[in-house]
C-alpha cells in the first residue's frame, strides 16, 4: 500500500514553530530554482524533516499569485529572484501558520510600499519567527533578508532544545519524580482542575447561575443576537446582509487566535451562520482592513462598541480564548447555530445567563484596556457546532 503523499497545504494552519523552521531551512536552499518563484503549498511535499518541490507544472496561476512578490506583476522587475523567492518563502509561512493567505489571497499584487504587513500574535508564532516572515514581505524587495540570513535564523532556532534541559524540582531543589506527594500541592492543582473541566461537564454546567439582569442587554446587541437566529434560514442571508450594511456600529472580533485543538478544520462537516462572510464583505466593501493575525479593524477598536465573530467547535471539544483590549462595562452572547445545541459558556467571575437558547456572560467588573481575561466554550452537542460570538464593549463612554 502506497504511503499518502503529504503537502504543505494538508498542515496549513496546524504546523508547529519548529516544523516552519524546517520549512524555512529547505526551501532557502532552493533559491537557485526559479520554481520557488511560482510555488504554492500544493506543490511542496514533506519527506521526513525536508520540504521539497514537486517537479509537476503549476496548473493553476491564481493559487502561485498568492505567492508571488510585488515587483514579479512588474515588467520591469526582472533580475530579482532571489529577493522574490525570499517573499513567497514568508508568504508560505504565514499560510503554514495561519492556515490563510497573506493580503486575502492576492498576494503581492494588492501590496504597496503604504501596506500594512499583518503581525502574528504570540499565539501563532515567537516574535523572532513572526519578525522574521515580517522582513520576507517587505514591499522593497533590498529590505528583505538574504539567503544567508534565512538560513543562519532557521538553523539557530532549530539547534535549540524542542524541551527545557533542565529537571522539574520542587523549591527545596528536589526532584518531583521522587517526591510525588510534594508535586501536588503546588503543581498538580491546575491539573486537576482542567482534567475537571474536560471529564465532568456535566457536574459543572449543573452548577446555579448567578444572577443576571436581562434588562442589561443593550439593544444593539440584542438585535445582532436575533440577525444571528435569523442565519439559521438560508433565506435570511440577503436580509441580514443588507441591515448589518446599513449598521455602523459593529465590527469584526478578528483578533482571536486560533485555537488549534478545538475549532473545525475545512475537512470537518459543519453549518455555518456564514456570519463572517458577511461582515468580511461589508468590512472590505466600505474600506475596512481584516486579518487573522490581527489588524486596526478588530474588537479593540476604539470607534466600535460592538464586535463578533463565528467559531466553530468540533464535537465534545472546549475552545478558550484569551481577549484583551476592552474598556468598561463587557457583556458577551454565545449563540448556537443550533437553538438546542447543548454547550456551556463561561468567562472566570462572570455572570451567565441563558435565554432562548443563547448564552450571556457579563463581567462583573469595568475592565481596564490592558486586562486579559478567557472566554471559553464547551461543545456537548455530539456533532460540530458554529456559534456566535458577539461582545459588547462600553469603552467607558456610558
Amino acid at each position: 500500500m502506497m504511503k499518502k503523499e503529504i503537502r504543505l497545504c494538508d498542515i496549513a494552519g496546524y504546523a508547529t514553530e519548529r516544523t516552519v523552521w524546517r520549512m524555512i531551512l529547505s526551501l532557502s536552499r532552493c533559491l537557485d530554482s526559479a520554481r520557488l518563484g511560482s510555488v504554492t503549498p500544493q506543490t511542496i511535499t514533506i519527506a521526513d524533516e525536508d520540504f521539497l518541490l514537486k517537479e509537476t507544472k503549476i496548473s493553476n496561476e491564481s493559487n502561485s499569485r498568492a505567492f508571488s512578490a510585488p515587483e514579479t506583476f512588474s515588467t520591469s522587475a526582472k533580475g530579482r529572484l532571489e529577493e522574490s523567492c525570499i517573499w513567497t518563502i514568508g508568504a508560505l509561512a504565514f499560510n503554514a501558520i495561519t492556515g490563510t493567505d497573506v493580503f486575502e489571497g492576492k498576494g503581492g499584487e494588492s501590496q504597496t510600499i503604504q501596506t500594512e504587513i499583518p503581525r502574528l500574535s504570540s499565539t501563532h508564532a515567537s516574535q523572532e519567527l513572526s519578525m522574521l516572515i515580517r522582513q520576507c514581505l517587505c514591499y522593497t524587495p533590498q529590505n528583505r533578508p538574504t539567503k544567508d540570513e534565512l538560513v543562519r535564523q532557521a538553523q539557530s532556532a532549530l539547534a535549540q532544545p524542542i524541551v527545557p534541559r533542565k529537571k522539574l524540582t520542587n523549591q527545596a531543589g528536589k526532584s518531583y519524580k521522587s517526591s510525588l506527594i510534594k508535586f501536588w500541592p503546588e503543581g498538580m492543582i491546575p491539573l486537576i482542575l482542567m482534567c475537571l473541566l474536560m471529564l465532568c461537564p456535566m457536574a459543572i454546567s449543573s452548577q446555579p447561575q448567578q444572577k443576571f439582569d436581562k434588562s442589561v442587554i443593550p439593544n444593539e446587541m440584542a438585535t445582532l443576537v436575533l440577525r444571528c437566529i435569523d442565519l439559521r434560514s438560508p433565506q435570511n442571508v440577503d436580509k441580514v446582509g443588507k441591515a448589518m450594511d446599513r449598521d455602523l456600529n459593529w465590527t469584526m472580533m478578528d483578533e482571536l487566535p486560533l485555537d488549534k485543538n478545538g475549532e473545525c478544520t475545512t475537512k470537518d462537516k459543519v453549518e455555518v451562520f456564514g456570519l463572517n462572510d458577511i461582515g468580511f464583505r461589508i468590512l472590505k466593501r466600505h474600506g475596512g482592513v481584516t486579518n487573522s493575525g490581527g489588524r486596526f479593524r478588530d474588537g479593540r477598536d476604539p470607534r466600535y462598541k460592538y464586535s463578533f465573530i463565528e467559531i466553530t467547535v468540533k464535537k465534545g471539544a472546549t475552545v478558550t480564548y484569551p481577549i484583551t483590549g476592552r474598556e468598561g462595562e463587557q457583556i458577551f452572547a454565545v449563540v448556537p447555530f443550533e437553538k438546542d445545541a447543548q454547550f456551556v459558556a463561561s468567562i472566570p467571575d462572570a455572570k451567565t445567563f441563558t435565554d432562548n437558547g443563547v448564552c450571556y456572560i457579563q463581567l462583573k467588573r469595568g475592565m481596564k484596556k490592558t486586562d486579559i481575561f478567557y472566554l471559553t466554550v464547551m461543545n456537548k452537542s455530539g456533532k460540530n457546532m458554529a456559534f456566535a460570538l458577539i461582545n459588547y464593549n462600553s469603552r467607558n463612554h456610558e
